[in-house]
């Protein structure tokens, strides 16, 4: 009777911390995803309530150039101690060009981290919407 009251009690605490497990409060960005809302045209507010703070911003010829960085981990990748030989890595950025207040281009690119080393872009040390 022990045992079976143990067996239950240790599916019971399975259960539950499977159930809570998907109710994280951590934000996540979908930078890949969430880029897809930028058109032509939207003003600067649109791209801060769609994509949030940009991670760089610089002048462009035209007006300001705002860009997002992303590091995909897959889940072996996040796997403590051995998830650097384990799983995939990507880096995904977002680069958006204003004319004025209102969006003239949006370019979304994936790379591998040894493509992104590659491109000589330089990612903010303090990459937000890391994963």
């Amino acid at each position: 009777m022990k045992i079976h009251s143990k067996i239950i009690l240790l599916i019971l605490l399975t259960t539950f911390v499977i159930a809570t497990g998907g109710c994280s409060r951590k934000n996540v960005r979908h930078l890949a995803s969430d880029v897809c809302m930028i058109s032509k045209g939207i003003s600067q507010q649109e791209v801060l309530t769609y994509l949030g703070a940009p991670a760089e911003r610089k002048a462009g010829e035209t007006g300001e150039i705002w860009t997002y960085y992303q590091v995909k981990k897959s889940m072996l990748r996040k796997t403590p101690f051995i998830g650097d030989n384990l799983g995939t890595e990507d880096v995904a950025m977002a680069t958006v060009q204003f004319e004025g207040d209102k969006v003239i281009t949006c370019v979304y690119r994936s790379f591998t981290p040894e493509e992104f080393q590659n491109s000589g872009v330089t990612a903010p040390s303090d990459e937000p919407g890391n994963e």
